[in-house]
């Protein structure tokens, strides 16, 4: 048995709805990889063993066990492969460089100089949301960075966090499936060569699927009409909104009432005045120039020229971009005197422990996936599961748009665009290829139906990430992004239906 039918899903569900209950992640994907360990181990060893090794195997799930692809073995937890590892040590990397950048008064300095220059709520927004599709070669570090820019302008300016998450994640995730130049196109280009036998250039594969990709196109759309005021806010955004002004108009009222300002501490003081926007933008731009010429060189390059490829995959660029911007922030700030090097290794381990919250949500959100997606008795199976059932109810006329729905509901049960991409990508091509369609279409609605359900999710890294970005309460992003993301999928899957029956 790969599966263990509708059940196969009850672990993700009961994650989502004790998130959405309680709203705490942690405990709730806790939850959900408990009840998945549970079910297996009840199919393999009966329940009473089930029930006294519950918390050994819900750990020892966490901690994982590697793939063999040779023993059918998927792999599952932190140790699953090495990318497991370079992922946690990539978001520490970028809570350490976004610590120093802050300490440096560098990011502080930058965003003053930006304030100068953005004109209102409108111009903060729009220029949040243009630094946020700019920073295409990774959606963490999208969502960090641009969090970080903007943070005070927003406190300042009366706009609640909420929306500057908003904001963040509708423009990290969309911008990286339709921009090739990152490691997730890798993989969506690796995809695509395997399942359609008329592709054989991933870049060329992914620029056929971008004018189908309606959910990321009209997401980002939307974001910028949203940051225009041509969409007005609603649903939770214009509590939040309503909330932010109120709150923080209080603050400054109290703030001038006071006879005299709190002093800072002299070392903070002395950092913020005498940091410049070039602490910020040198070290930063350094980073994601390095991160540019490497994404643009392994996948976009290496098809154009005969040269050779740089051994490094998408987290392994990150590493290494992010710890150039480090090493240059340390050069920088010790040659002007801005901190000495046990100062600048403190902040960059008071950087890392800022983020360790979102590493610890991260692994246990990817633990769910594998518990999901491999089949019994490593998992629960159920990738299997929705495959079987998803190919005996569809109709070929409304491929396109069931496909992107369950693949929206699969990556909002999971939390992964990736893990959805890998189940769903053999599933809806094969389908749209034996009904004679176009599996560029269905290929489309996959990357799609991934992304919006990937950057919805309350377990999607992509989604802690912008909420650590914002300093946002997880839960309140998710609740007050989730009425225009459902708004766009709905708008893509008329496009999707459309072309189910045109193309």
């Amino acid at each position: 048995m790969e599966h263990f039918g509708i059940l196969s899903l009850l672990p993700s569900v009961l994650a989502l709805i004790l998130a959405i209950w309680s709203k705490r992640v942690v405990p709730s994907l806790l939850l959900g990889i408990l009840v998945g360990t549970i079910m297996i181990d009840i199919q393999n060893n009966g329940a009473i063993h089930a029930f006294l090794f519950s918390i050994v195997n819900l750990f020892g799930a966490i901690a994982g066990h590697p793939a063999d692809a040779d023993a059918g073995i998927r792999g599952m937890g932190l140790v699953k492969g090495p990318g497991r590892a370079e992922l946690v040590l990539i978001v520490l990397l970028l809570g350490a460089f976004i610590g120093v950048l802050n300490k440096s008064g560098g990011a502080y300095a930058f965003g003053q100089w930006l304030a100068d220059k953005v004109r209102g709520k409108k111009g903060a927004q729009l220029s949040t949301a243009a630094m946020g599709s700019s920073l295409f070669t990774s959606a963490y570090f999208s969502s960090l960075a641009t969090g970080t820019v903007f943070r005070p302008i927003y406190d300042r300016m009366n706009i609640s966090r909420a929306k500057l998450a908003f904001l963040l994640d509708s423009t990290a995730s969309p911008i990286n499936v339709l921009v090739p130049i990152s490691g997730w196109v890798a993989f969506m280009g690796a995809l695509m060569v395997d399942n359609i036998q008329s592709v054989n250039d991933p870049i060329v594969g992914i620029a056929k699927t971008i004018p189908y990709n309606f959910y990321n196109i009209v997401i980002l759309i939307m974001v910028f009409l949203v940051a225009a005021g041509k969409i007005k806010d609603f649903g939770p955004m214009k509590q939040s909104e309503q909330k932010a002004k109120e709150t923080n108009q209080a603050l400054k009222e109290a703030a001038a009432a006071k006879k005299a300002p709190e002093k800072e501490p002299e070392k903070e003081k002395e950092a913020t005045l005498r940091g410049t926007a070039s602490d910020m933008v040198v070290p930063l731009g350094i980073s994601v120039a390095l991160l540019v010429v490497l994404g643009l060189w392994n996948y976009t390059f290496i098809y154009f020229a005969d040269i050779p490829e740089i051994p490094l995959d998408g987290n392994k660029m990150l590493i290494v971009s992010f710890s150039v911007g480090i090493i240059i922030a340390f050069i920088k700030y010790l040659s002007k005197g801005l901190m000495n090097a046990k100062e600048f290794l403190n902040e960059l381990y008071d950087g890392s422990k800022s983020v360790i919250l979102g590493a610890v949500i991260i692994i246990l959100a990817v633990t769910l996936g594998d518990v999901m997606r491999a089949t019994a008795p490593e998992g629960v199976g159920a990738a299997a599961y929705i495959s079987e059932v998803a190919s005996g109810v569809i109709p070929s006329s409304i491929i396109p748009v069931a496909v992107f729905l369950i693949s929206g509901f699969v990556a909002f049960s999971m939390g992964t665009s990736f893990g959805t991409w890998a189940i769903m990508m053999p599933i809806g091509v094969s389908l749209m290829v034996a009904t004679g369609g176009d599996p560029i279409l269905a290929a489309a609605a996959v990357l799609s139906g991934g992304a919006f359900g990937d950057h919805t999710s309350p377990i999607s890294d992509t989604s802690v990430m912008s909420s650590i970005g914002a300093d946002v309460e997880h839960m309140e992003h998710i609740n007050t992004q989730l009425p225009y993301a459902l708004t766009a999928a709905g708008i893509a899957s008329v496009f999707f239906l459309i072309a189910g029956f045109v193309i």
